[in-house]
């Protein structure tokens, strides 16, 4: 009866302390929260992305165990490391589609945006007169 009793004492405490990671993307960014039990989150615990082995990005979650990386792949491996030994991975494939801006695009229409601003100040100028 003690061996039962010390099994089932073991492995509850074990499962206690199980790393569970949740991810879910926009098709822009992929949110990653890390935690042991509800009320218990993953703080400052590293996550790192990896594509066929290779690591894409890395970085430590917050407060709240969350951290968000900029969408890269449909198909990744997420890995969760905690302090003493805890540690997991999930793979993750995204049902959405990629949506990605190139940054001198955004320039381009931001001095766009300013050159018909300054056109219409230019017209309001010359019919004034």
């Amino acid at each position: 009866m003690r061996v039962i009793l010390s099994v089932f004492l073991l492995t509850s405490v074990l499962f206690g302390h199980k790393l569970y990671i949740l991810a879910d993307d926009d098709g822009k960014s992929l949110h990653v929260k890390s935690y042991f039990t509800k009320s218990s989150t993953c703080k400052s615990c590293e996550v790192k992305i990896y594509k066929a082995k290779k690591l894409l990005d890395s970085g430590k979650t917050d407060d709240n165990g969350e951290i968000t990386f900029d969408m890269k792949n449909k198909n990744i491996e997420i890995e969760v490391i905690a302090s003493m030994g805890h540690k997991n991975s999930i793979s993750y494939s995204s049902e959405n589609e990629i949506i990605t801006e190139d940054k001198n695009i955004t320039a381009q229409k931001m001095f766009m945006a300013l050159g018909i601003i300054a056109l219409i100040f230019f017209l309001l100028r010359v019919f004034k007169k």
